[in-house]
């Protein structure tokens, strides 16, 4: 055929048409396995959360023990917090160790910056600020807490408390302000000068991964961070270590 089509030329877009309609149903029957392995995984996702959410012995369960620290963590069931404890002992006055906590440049010996008092009520409250950096994509966090002091007249115990009070500041666009901490240290004099120090850590930093998967992490950052406590207390002097409210065993 001089100036014609072919009779296979004609034929095929009948062909391709053919081979479109083939790719199109396997497309949307790929779609349909994706979708269903899709909400299969969510309602495992689902199920495995709320299993989670629900366990838990509301005990202090014992995780291990490193260079001196002893390590716990405690779930409460119908709760995604996990509380971490450590437990150590130390050397220091009471007076030491209530002017340490009370000194808001310890907290750059922890990585945190800008840390400042807002307001100091008396020897026993006082209301601090200060941020941590955060790894890309998380924003910087900013903490604003009140520290509160107690002692226990019988036992000379001291019982510290650090809880967040956001609304002492105006919001600040430079970071994600944390609102949910309550984290104690609770001080016991014993003999020979020695402290038994624990800390309890429990609040939330709006991380959006959970609890169960920062574990370890927090359960060793715990572990490292009482088993320096010794030097970072010899490291700090001060003149002015008495208080009204505090008595030395």
């Amino acid at each position: 055929m001089r100036n014609g089509v072919s009779v296979a030329q004609l034929e095929r877009p009948l062909v391709n048409e053919s081979s479109i309609a083939k790719i199109r149903r396997w497309s949307v029957r790929l779609l349909k396995v994706l979708l269903i392995v899709g909400l299969s995984l969510g309602a495992l996702v689902l199920a495995g959360h709320s299993i989670w959410k629900f366990s838990g012995s509301n005990q202090w369960e014992f995780e291990f023990e490193k260079n001196g620290v002893k390590v716990y963590s405690l779930k409460t069931p119908g709760s995604d917090r996990i509380q971490i404890k450590g437990v150590v002992l130390a050397r220091a006055t009471l007076g030491h160790i209530v002017r340490y906590n009370q000194d808001p440049t310890v907290c750059a010996l922890s990585g945190c910056i800008e840390s400042r008092v807002i307001e100091r009520v008396d020897d026993q409250v006082q209301y601090n600020t200060f941020r941590y950096n955060f790894p890309s994509p998380y924003k910087p966090r900013e903490y604003v807490v009140r520290a509160q002091f107690h002692q226990n007249p019988r036992t000379k115990e001291v019982f510290l408390e650090y809880a967040a009070a956001p609304d002492k500041l105006p919001p600040n666009s430079c970071c994600l302000r944390v609102t949910d901490m309550y984290n104690t240290w609770r001080f016991t004099p014993l003999e020979n000068g020695m402290v038994e120090v624990e800390q309890v850590l429990n609040m939330s930093n709006g991380e959006f991964a959970p609890d169960w998967w920062n574990k370890k992490k927090n359960l060793e950052s715990m572990a490292f961070r009482l088993s320096t406590m010794q030097a970072r207390w010899d490291k700090r002097k001060y003149t002015d270590e008495k208080f009204d409210f505090l008595q030395e065993k």
